[in-house]
């Protein structure tokens, strides 16, 4: 088991190499706890530029999208950069669909300013050669989230409706890591699969490889729109905690991030950015709460914030395990075009006062 003194030494490490390739991110990042305590929210943004995506995964959650005329562009990107910079943001995610096949990727990851944020994508992996790899990195991107839905290679495989899925993600993972991207594996983990083996055997081989596990649990949304039987319960939330003690490696939302406990990260630590220009509470809670075509990032960020559920602390994923939250409001939300308008959800008791 990882000693704390150890935990602390690769943070210091990962902090000094931010400082020396991104001092701008730097001076950002470190003011987080600060901003925290002074009721700042600093949310990542992960951005869906685009839904195209190579593979037809059995848990998509952006498939149910409504079509709209105007889609995001370059030039988009960078003004919302812009005004994220301004708001001291430092975190944003690129994502899909899959951001490899984006003929215009690197046009894209220049609009967002490498060197204003710490930049991460997400991706299958599919197209993750050593050489996209070392591009990557050159263009100014930090980090790979590689997503791996179960250690076992058939069932990823399945899931994925991929043949070969499985070791195009594996091989992503080791070149990402030659290039001297920061990698992380993004599992999905449900009530049928959480406590097996194979969540530790996971959890044991990104640990020993010097990768990190981003657990994102399951939400009835996307192709799982009402699915409340695979949600994970109380005890598979203890169970992965006591994983986390083991191999600390593995991490979710609702875990304490550079020693800050936020709890839920709905727009508090988390945003998502649709390929329409809608801004989410986060990728899974798919309630538009205002559009960057119409409003500034800071009156939408201030609006999320004036919604109790977002403003307060809940120690429990709202769109993932909060129960409560999930029958009244995510319900709401079944069947309809998406995202659904915040006031097509939220009533006058659910503001702050």
């Amino acid at each position: 088991m990882e000693s704390e003194e150890t935990k602390k030494k690769a943070e210091s490490a990962r902090r000094e190499k931010l400082r020396k390739e991104k001092p701008l991110v730097f001076e950002k990042i470190i003011r987080l706890e600060e901003r925290f305590k002074a009721g700042m929210a600093t949310p990542a943004v992960d951005i869906c530029f685009d839904r195209v995506c190579n593979l037809k995964c059995r848990h998509c959650f952006v498939t149910r999208f409504t079509a709209k005329e105007r889609t995001l562009t370059p030039a988009d990107l960078k003004k919302f950069s812009d005004e994220a910079h301004e708001l001291g943001l430092c975190q944003l995610v690129i994502s899909g669909g899959e951001p490899l096949v984006l003929k215009d990727i690197k046009e894209i990851i220049s609009a967002l300013q490498p060197d204003k944020f710490h930049l991460a994508m997400s991706t299958n992996g599919y197209f993750l050669t050593k050489e996209k790899a070392k591009d990557l990195k050159a263009w100014g991107l930090d980090k790979v989230k590689i997503s791996l839905d179960d250690f076992d290679e058939k069932l990823h495989d399945e899931n994925r409706r991929s043949a070969g899925a499985y070791k195009k993600a594996m091989a992503a993972l080791f070149n990402a890591r030659e290039a001297g991207l920061g990698v992380v594996i993004q599992t999905c983990v449900t009530h049928q699969n959480c406590r097996t083996e194979r969540t530790v055997q996971l959890a044991k081989f990104a640990q020993e490889n010097g990768f990190a596990v981003d657990v994102m649990i399951a939400h009835p949304a996307g192709e799982w729109e009402g699915r409340n039987d695979l949600l994970i319960d109380e005890k598979d939330a203890a169970y992965m905690r006591e994983v986390n003690k083991l191999y600390p490696a593995l991490h979710r939302d609702t875990f304490p991030t550079y020693g800050i406990d936020r709890g839920c990260g709905c727009v508090n630590s988390n945003l998502h950015l649709t390929q329409y220009g809608d801004i989410l509470p986060c990728g899974f809670l798919h309630i538009s709460l205002g559009s960057i075509f119409e409003e500034k990032l800071g009156d939408i960020l201030k609006r999320g914030l004036s919604i109790k559920h977002f403003k307060e602390y809940n120690p429990l994923c709202l769109s993932g395990e909060d129960r409560p939250f999930i029958d009244k409001y995510m319900a709401k939300l079944q069947g309809k075009p998406l995202p659904v308008h915040w006031s097509e959800v939220f009533t006058d008791e659910d503001f702050s006062k």
